[in-house]
């Protein structure tokens, strides 16, 4: 058998071994039957633009609420805000986090909607020394 006899035959080989992959990923798709009940609701939505919970999207104040008693660590957080409608309610979650960017402590309060500034006071948890504080996220939302 010379050279090109055996690359025809390999290249046949192959197209076959394809072919017969190919009818076998059929018949495997095909094996599969579900009725809709059995099949989870799913939807989606078009782009749709997220507008801030607050009004002018601010928060105009983070205070701090320290334990009573030594030694004293970071109790609460008290975000000074105007939410963006008067109805509804929100919640307002706090997150602190240590020189490295890691979180240490967090919580969330609900705050009822206002047509003048609101202060939310969020429990936050573990609490924690005011030295191991170096920053503060607030994420709102509108529920």
């Amino acid at each position: 058998m010379n050279g090109g006899d055996r690359r025809r035959k390999v290249a046949f080989l192959l197209l076959a071994l394809a072919a017969v992959m190919a009818v076998t990923s059929a018949a495997l798709a095909v094996q599969i039957g579900l009725t809709s009940d059995a099949i989870d609701q799913l939807g989606g939505t078009a782009r749709v633009s997220v507008d801030c919970p607050a009004y002018s999207c601010q928060i105009t104040r983070v205070k701090w609420t320290l334990t009573s008693s030594y030694p004293y660590e970071v109790d609460q957080v008290r975000v000074v805000w105007q939410t963006a409608s008067t109805s509804g309610s929100y919640t307002v979650y706090v997150t602190l986090f240590d020189n490295s960017g890691n979180p240490i402590s967090g919580g969330y309060a609900t705050q009822p909607a206002s047509s003048s500034p609101v202060t939310t006071d969020v429990d936050v948890a573990p609490n924690v020394a005011p030295s191991q504080v170096y920053y503060v996220e607030i994420v709102i939302v509108q529920n």
